[in-house]
């Protein structure tokens, strides 16, 4: 008896009661199970599940991919997570490039280890051989027929499933834009009606007031024969007063008198207590304004329905060359398959442009002037022409004004307000010759002065004409020192024009130089440009300007072999 063990003491009630209190009510064996897996969902170590979108992986749609730092994520979650060639991972947050197929890779051992738990699990909870009789050669066969795919299928498979959940997503998007252009279309619509309303009342109105009028005309005209009986009637008497030859006739004339003037009198205060009526006046001008206003507003949109203009508004793409013209329905933001339907109404309908945000180049400005949207407007005479403004090298160019028609919805200023008011400022020039096509010369124009304020006027084109389709006439010391081309005849290209449009181009202190580059001015209101440095102490005199980019354009021009084919093709003044 001695060798038995003696047995354990079963645990006392307290002890018990211990135990379940510390366990939360459950038994010991259950509180430790419940513990494991609260912190296993509390460290998200879930093999079979994504650890975003808390979903199992599959085969198919929701294959495990890895990324470079070691943590999984479905494909799906992983497409959500790509920005700009880019994915943070959710786990640890560091930012991973996408690969070149644009696509992480799949984590077959992933895989396998997660079919082959499912395996398990499903053969662990299969019926009895009794129970799966009749659905076995079922589930064989969905089986083989699922195992009988190859991994390159399965992932050739997978991306075509993604391929048509984009488009399903492109075309909820699709519908989503829809939805919010015909909810502005239905506003309009609203307004558009509201409006008519408005118009019919005043319709309604101004034919109101045409009625009061015309009565107002008709107590004119009838008071009007009222005066003209008394005045008659005065005529009359006058004569009979000097008639009389008696006591007694004179009497009688003189009681007519009496009446008479009293009727007058009487009608003369009618007409001035009568009219005018100012009620009627006031209404008659209140209601011809606003008719007025609104004929005028009818009257610009009928004459130039394509325009938008708020001047109270392809840069590589020259539209005044027919070669390269382009229909202005591809200047506007149609053209750009990028934008969105909303986007594209917003750009149709951009608030007016103001100077301050074309100096700032603000991202609204840069966008328009991308488009070819932005235009200059002067208008001298009743003549009306436009300058397009583009973005080249990161600046906005005033083109030379010329009479092509706007794009549909072109923002316009004044070129008042756009070209600098005075100098320093750079032009440019667009040179260009057989075989060769135009290239830009800059010019800085300083101090300020005559001829350098006229160089302006004929880059922009404010006075009229411009050096726009002018050529060059000449060379001077060809291939020598001091050689120089010779241009700004845009009256007869040949030197002999009289090109002056301001007075007193040579009263002003100009400086002389030699140098390479210098832009001078001679006889009238022609120029030149130093093609190479003077020697022997030569100079050049009236220099108002310097070129500061493309001097080797004009040398090239200089050197070929007809000097009057060089053709100005565009200029302008950047701003």
């Amino acid at each position: 008896m001695g060798s038995w063990a003696s047995p354990r003491p079963r645990p006392t009630c307290s002890s018990k009661h211990f135990l379940k209190l510390r366990c939360g009510g459950l038994p010991v064996a259950g509180c430790v199970k419940r513990g494991r897996k609260e912190k296993a969902k509390r460290v998200g170590d879930n093999p079979e599940e994504c650890p975003v979108c808390l979903t199992g992986f599959d085969d198919l749609i929701q294959r495990p991919r890895t990324l470079p730092c070691g943590h999984t994520v479905c494909t799906l979650c992983i497409d959500k997570l790509k920005e700009q060639g880019r994915a943070t991972c959710p786990e640890c947050r560091v930012n991973h490039a996408v690969p070149e197929g644009g696509q992480f890779p799949v984590c077959y051992i992933v895989e396998a280890f997660i079919r082959k738990m499912r395996d398990g699990k499903a053969a662990a909870a299969s019926p009895p051989p009794s129970a799966r009789k009749g659905k076995g050669s079922a589930g064989a066969a969905g089986k083989k027929e699922a195992t009988g795919l190859s991994k390159k299928m399965r992932s050739f498979l997978q991306e075509q499933e993604a391929t048509v959940v984009a488009a399903i997503t492109a075309c909820q998007e699709a519908q989503s834009q829809l939805d919010q252009y015909e909810a502005t279309l239905t506003g309009w619509v609203e307004r558009q009606q509201q409006l008519e309303n408005s118009l019919q009342g005043l319709v309604d109105q101004s034919r109101s007031t045409r009625e009061l009028v015309q009565q107002e005309t008709f107590c004119v005209a009838a008071k009007k024969e009222e005066t003209k009986k008394s005045e008659q009637e005065l005529q009359a008497l006058r004569k009979t007063l000097r008639t009389p030859a008696t006591e007694q006739e004179a009497f009688k004339v003189v009681s007519a008198v009496f009446r008479c003037t009293s009727e007058a009198e009487q009608v003369l205060e009618e007409c001035r207590q009568c009219f005018p009526d100012s009620g009627i006046l006031t209404t008659a001008m209140k209601v011809r304004e606003a008719s007025s206003a609104a004929l005028k507003a009818a009257q610009a949109v009928q004459e130039d329905p394509e325009t938008v203009s708020t001047e109270e508004t392809r840069p590589q793409s020259d539209p005044e060359e027919p070669s390269s013209q382009s229909d202005p329905e591809e200047l506007s933001s149609q053209s750009d398959p990028d934008l969105t339907i909303m986007e594209k109404v917003k750009f149709i309908l951009e608030p007016t442009l103001k100077v301050e945000d074309l100096r700032s180049l603000t991202q609204h400005v840069r966008t328009l002037l991308q488009a070819g949207r932005v235009f200059a407007v002067h208008q001298v005479e009743g003549q009306r022409r436009h300058a397009r403004i583009s973005l080249e090298a990161g600046r906005p160019c005033l083109h030379a004004l010329k009479e092509h028609p706007l794009p549909r919805g072109a923002a316009t200023l004044q070129v008042s307000q756009v070209v600098p008011p005075s100098l320093p400022c750079t032009v440019f020039l667009d040179l260009s010759w057989l075989g060769c096509a135009p290239r830009r010369v800059h010019i800085h124009l300083s101090p300020d002065t005559p001829r350098g304020q006229q160089f302006i006027l004929l880059c922009t084109g404010q006075r009229g004409p411009s050096y726009c389709g002018s050529r060059l006439f000449s060379v001077r010391n060809k291939g020598r020192p001091g050689e120089g081309v010779e241009g700004g005849d845009y009256k007869s290209n040949d030197g002999k024009g009289d090109c002056v449009l301001l007075p007193g181009l040579d009263k002003s202190e100009y400086r002389s130089s030699g140098r390479a580059g210098v832009v001078w001015g001679y006889r009238g209101g022609l120029f030149g440009i130093t093609t190479r440095d003077c020697q022997d102490g030569g100079v050049r005199s009236h220099v108002f300007g310097e070129v500061v980019e493309g001097l080797h354009v004009v040398a090239e021009a200089a050197q070929h072999s007809d000097i009057k084919e060089v053709t100005v093709m565009d200029c302008g003044v950047v701003l």
